[in-house]
C-alpha cells in the first residue's frame, strides 16, 4: 500500500489578505459579533479556529451555509 501524500495547495494569494482584511475591518469597526475560520497549510493540515460565541445557533448556521456554498462552487475534480 502506498503512503498518502497531501495535495499542495494553492500559493498564497493576495485574495487571502484581502478577505482576512476586510473581516478585520468588520471586527475593529464592531460589526462581528463572533467568528469562525478554517484554513489548509501549504503542507496539507487543516486549522481551525473561532472567537467567543455569542449565538451558538447563528454561527452554526453561517458554517453550514459556507459548507454548502463552497461545495456548490467547486469544480468536480475538487470534490473528489
Amino acid at each position: 500500500m502506498s503512503d498518502l501524500v497531501p495535495l499542495d495547495p494553492r500559493p498564497l494569494g493576495e485574495d487571502i489578505v484581502a478577505l482576512l482584511e476586510e473581516w478585520l475591518d468588520h471586527a475593529r469597526a464592531g460589526k462581528l459579533s463572533s467568528i469562525a475560520i478554517a484554513g489548509v497549510f501549504r503542507d496539507g493540515n487543516t486549522g481551525r479556529a473561532w472567537s467567543e460565541l455569542h449565538s451558538i445557533s447563528a454561527q452554526i448556521g453561517a458554517i453550514a451555509l459556507m459548507q454548502a456554498d463552497i461545495i456548490a462552487t467547486a469544480t468536480p475534480l475538487e470534490r473528489t
